[in-house]
């Protein structure tokens, strides 16, 4: 939560660590409860103290922070949230992506390769690795009714890269018309979601950049999978998922694009860039943009493309490519 520069008076790199400072003392009140503390009403700084276990000095310290970046506020009846954080798996999961994960980010990109890929990095931190499953889980819940209304009839769908199910598992309960066949890493797919129902989404061990893909699928999803590519491996990709359809089938992608709508503002191209430049620390990959996955997908034959805003995450949308009728 930045400050606006024209009301300090100092440069842009000073207000970066002004703003780097109030981002690290929210994230600290979210790991000592300070939020949680004053869901119930405000409290003084010594009651607030108390309730968090902490030195009454260091959380005066720490309260007076979240009050300048507009977190808290004082009021005649102590502290009380202002402006509350985004969910907490969230705040932490991305704190420790930009504190953690990018420590070496100067060396991937240098090399163009990244020491620790982002999965490794992941199984060694099994709390941010369960932050993120409950994060794609709700986000395939808040996406899954536009996703369903907007995807073709299909009786067989391949999910490449379709990670734990999320995504198939709430296509299934929306669509009883499919089933779907989720192919990923050995590793992922042991974890398929409990609740998949087994009786319409199978799991296929496999490299989707190297192993068969198999024939005749109505539809194939790309769903947050080019995003960790580089362009030629997802050209290549394309021509190998085409091959896999039927005559009519479609492939559907869901992803960030990486020209966001406009009316969205500079928050929007930030966060894009953040993110764009997070997949190029854990994959060497990058947010494409649409206009260049429609491109490819026409050099795989698919020419018939139509892109499908999502309400639930402007940042997102659905691109779904087929044959010329």
């Amino acid at each position: 939560m930045p400050l606006p520069e024209e009301s300090l008076g100092v440069p842009a790199p000073v207000l970066d660590r002004l703003g780097a400072a109030g981002y690290r003392a929210m994230i600290a009140g979210v790991r000592l409860g300070v939020f949680t503390a004053l869901e119930s009403g405000p409290l003084s700084v010594e009651e607030l103290a108390t309730t968090i276990d902490g030195d009454p000095a260091g959380v005066r310290s720490l309260v007076n922070v979240l009050v300048t970046f507009g977190y808290l506020r004082y009021d005649e009846h102590g502290v009380t949230t202002a402006a509350a954080p985004g969910p907490v798996d969230a705040e932490l999961f991305w704190h420790e992506v930009l504190f953690e994960h990018w420590a070496d980010i100067e060396d991937t990109i240098r090399t163009g390769t990244p020491r620790r890929g982002f999965y490794t990095w992941l199984s060694e931190r099994p709390a941010s690795g369960a932050r993120l499953r409950r994060m794609l889980a709700g986000a395939a819940v808040d996406l899954a009714d536009d996703i369903a209304a907007a995807l073709p009839p299909a009786a067989t769908v391949l999910d490449i890269g379709g990670g734990h199910g999320d995504h198939a598992v709430e296509l299934c309960r929306r669509r009883p018309d499919v089933r779907v066949t989720v192919f990923d890493l050995p590793e992922t797919i042991t974890a398929l979601r409990e609740d998949a129902p087994q009786d319409r989404v199978t799991a296929r061990a496999g490299d989707y950049l190297t192993d068969d893909l198999g024939a005749g699928h109505d539809l194939v999803l790309l769903f947050n999978v080019l995003h960790g590519h580089r362009p030629e491996e997802c050209r290549e990709l394309f021509q190998r998922a085409a091959k896999s359809l039927s005559p009519t089938g479609s492939i559907a992608i869901l992803d960030h694009d990486r020209e966001p709508p406009a009316g969205l503002g500079p928050a929007a191209a930030g966060y894009l860039s953040m993110f764009d430049l997070t997949l190029w620390q854990g994959h060497a990959g990058g947010v494409h943009r649409y206009t260049d996955l429609a491109a490819w997908l026409g050099e795989a034959g698919l020419t018939e493309t139509r892109v499908v805003p999502l309400a639930a995450s402007p940042l997102e949308k659905l691109l779904i490519a087929g044959r010329p009728s």
